[in-house]
């Protein structure tokens, strides 16, 4: 079992800017069905630029983090703890964000079991997350898509 507190004072501490963004790591999950999913929040405040949205950089950093997040917990789910790093990365920015963000980064069930067996046979293996990144509505407001998105490959080697 992922004990994701413990994972946010781990990334605080060996990732000091995290702490200072205001990351917040709420909900992962990882089945062979299903896939795997981590929710991400970041505050919006000490994330503005000077338009008073969300920085470009913090949305960045926001869509790194959580894709190089999610395949550090799958890897520690699967009992194989892993150095993780991001070799390739797309990103879009749809919207401005003017609001709290969250961010959903997701893998599918297909290559949740590609990168499974691999990384468990060859002690090694790549991985492709989507990260969607969306300012939190309030009661006024309607959610219309993600203000960005996010495309980062990932490899896995076994420590």
């Amino acid at each position: 079992m992922i004990n994701l507190e413990g994972f946010n004072s781990e990334i605080h501490r060996d990732i000091p800017l995290s702490q200072h963004m205001g990351f917040r790591f709420c909900k992962f999950s990882c089945a062979p069905e299903a896939g795997a999913e981590l929710y991400t929040e970041l505050p919006l405040a000490p994330n503005l630029n000077d338009k008073n949205t969300a920085f470009g950089g913090s949305i960045a950093t926001l869509a790194t983090l959580s894709g190089w997040s999610l395949v550090t917990l799958i890897s520690r789910q699967l009992n194989l703890p892993s150095e993780v790093v991001v070799y390739h990365s797309e990103q879009s920015f749809n919207a401005p964000i003017t609001a709290d963000l969250y961010s959903i980064a997701k893998v599918p069930s297909e290559d949740l079991e590609n990168f499974s067996g691999k990384l468990e046979k060859e002690g090694r293996a790549k991985l492709t997350v989507d990260v969607e990144i969306f300012g939190q509505a309030n009661s006024s407001q309607q959610q219309t898509g993600a203000s960005a998105r996010y495309t980062g490959k990932y490899l896995a080697t076994v420590r």
